[in-house]
């Protein structure tokens, strides 16, 4: 969730999610302690998500995110992905679930609606897994190495708070665009 729902108050705005695992099997875990996890969450995190009115409490677990961008995938095909979005975003840094579980992700989708056994059937066949890779790798190719990450245009915006700068932007895409417009029309 983060700051896609602030850029995507703007209706002349398509936001697209495309999925990035933080950490995918056989990357190492950021390794922080608890008090790093407390002194990133103080100084970094929690000021932003006092900004953008985001619920947020400090990171609890490390979870590996495959299954729940299998699960996301599934919400977004069935015209769900925003309501799952939200709900996960707070299973992850409200409630501190462990987002590997198939049964917190079923529980979750069954909270806004989606069957928790076809959430539970998806993880299990790995049903979205090559289309998983298959973002991440055409991240890597745009130059995207990390979350959050947002492309407008083919340009690139990355870090902790960008959504300042995305909105900017597209606020400058819009005046050039409007520019064109009434150049063409005189």
């Amino acid at each position: 969730m983060g700051g896609s729902p602030v850029i995507e108050e703007d209706p002349d705005v398509r936001v697209e999610w495309v999925s990035w695992e933080g950490r995918p099997p056989g990357q190492d875990f950021a390794g922080y302690s608890p008090e790093e996890k407390k002194e990133n969450y103080e100084t970094n995190h929690k000021p932003l998500a006092d900004k953008y009115e985001v619920p947020l409490r400090p990171a609890g677990g490390d979870y590996r995110t495959t299954n729940a961008h299998l699960a996301t995938f599934y919400a977004r095909d069935m015209d769900k992905f925003r309501e799952f979005r939200d709900r996960i975003y707070k299973a992850r840094w409200v409630d501190d679930l462990d987002l590997e579980s198939p049964d917190v992700l079923a529980q979750c989708g069954e909270e806004i609606g989606l069957d928790g056994g076809e959430i539970k059937k998806v993880i299990a066949e790995k049903r979205y897994l090559p289309l998983l890779h298959s973002q991440r790798a055409q991240g890597k190719s745009m130059g995207i190495y990390g979350i959050p990450s947002f492309a407008v245009q083919g340009k690139i915006f990355w870090g902790k708070d960008v959504i300042d700068d995305v909105k900017a932007e597209v606020a400058r895409l819009k005046e050039e665009k409007l520019a064109e417009q009434e150049k063409q029309e005189n």
